[in-house]
């Protein structure tokens, strides 16, 4: 693993238009989820982040056969069941219409982002990364090597541990 720290202004540009996007998602599916007494469920991956389903702690909204059945491969998600159960067409197409009409489309895209450090989510695949942001900085940890044109300095991996165990408190 490689460490690197950006701080030129298209990385932070690309970081805050990121990190607003996933604000905004989080308060619409919070929003959304709500509606049902639940809570929101994610899907985050390299590339992207969206609202993936809700979970419910306690009773399901509605009747829980228009549910799909959580389970741990879906975080615990719920959402309406493609098919109305038997004798509950009427009940169904509520629900499926209240949640097509209501349900957040933010997809938060990271695209722009890996490109404005200079990294190719392709290869960020391949090898792994994780990164942070502190103050005016972003770091990463990685076995890609970014474009030079993108400004990263390499750095130790105590200085990036270090930043990193400030970041977290």
């Amino acid at each position: 693993m490689s460490f690197y720290k950006f701080s030129t202004p298209a990385a932070l540009t690309a970081w805050n238009e990121m990190d607003q996007q996933e604000a905004e998602l989080i308060q619409q599916a919070a929003t959304f989820a709500a509606l049902f007494g639940a809570k929101p469920v994610f899907k985050n991956d390299l590339t992207c982040a969206y609202l993936y389903g809700v979970r419910f702690d306690g009773a399901a909204y509605g009747d829980p056969a228009l549910w799909t059945k959580p389970t741990e491969q879906t975080g615990y998600a719920a959402w309406p069941r493609a098919k109305a159960p038997k004798g509950m067409g009427d009940e169904h197409k509520a629900l499926a219409a209240l949640w097509k009409e209501q349900k957040p489309l933010i997809t938060v895209k990271r695209d722009s982002f890996l490109q404005s450090v200079g990294l190719d989510w392709g290869m960020l695949f391949l090898t792994g990364c994780t990164y942070f942001r502190r103050d005016d900085a972003i770091y990463f940890s990685t076995g890609a090597k970014p474009d030079p044109a993108a400004g990263g300095v390499e750095i130790l991996g105590s200085e990036y541990q270090q930043a990193k165990t400030a970041s977290s408190k």
